[in-house]
């Protein structure tokens, strides 16, 4: 942040904003509520009103360490973006590696009610990809 000009050079402020969480922070599974209200589908859906979905936040920087579960491709490609071999080649992504399902209750289109299992919802843990 500038303060003021002071002789011709620029006098800067030793105030720095905080930073980016997602930014300094490795590969990790965060909370993520979902209401059913917010996103326009608690007029089909029952039960539950909302639920924690989670999601995956946060870098997988080079070398990939084994805490991070990384897949033999994403160590490849964090040597080769590490390398700057190519510039089109960027990070690994912290994606889900686990999902669990969850179960709705809900009308269909008939306007029954039925309870449902629904696979890949909640994001179980996080791993480098």
């Amino acid at each position: 942040m500038i303060t003021h000009w002071t002789a011709g050079r620029i006098r800067r402020s030793t105030h720095r904003p905080p930073p980016d969480h997602k930014q300094f922070t490795t590969c990790q599974r965060a909370p993520l509520y979902v209401d059913f209200a917010k996103i326009g589908w608690s007029g089909w859906i029952i039960s539950p009103r909302g639920y924690n979905a989670y999601q995956c936040v946060g870098s997988c920087p080079f070398p990939l360490g084994g805490s991070l579960r990384a897949t033999n491709h994403a160590i490849v490609q964090s040597i080769v973006d590490a390398l700057k071999l190519s510039s089109k080649v960027e990070q690994p992504c912290c994606v889900p590696d686990v999902l669990h399902p969850i179960s709705l209750l809900y009308f269909d289109d008939e306007e029954n009610v039925v309870l449902k299992q629904y696979d890949d919802m909640v994001a179980g843990s996080c791993s480098c990809h």
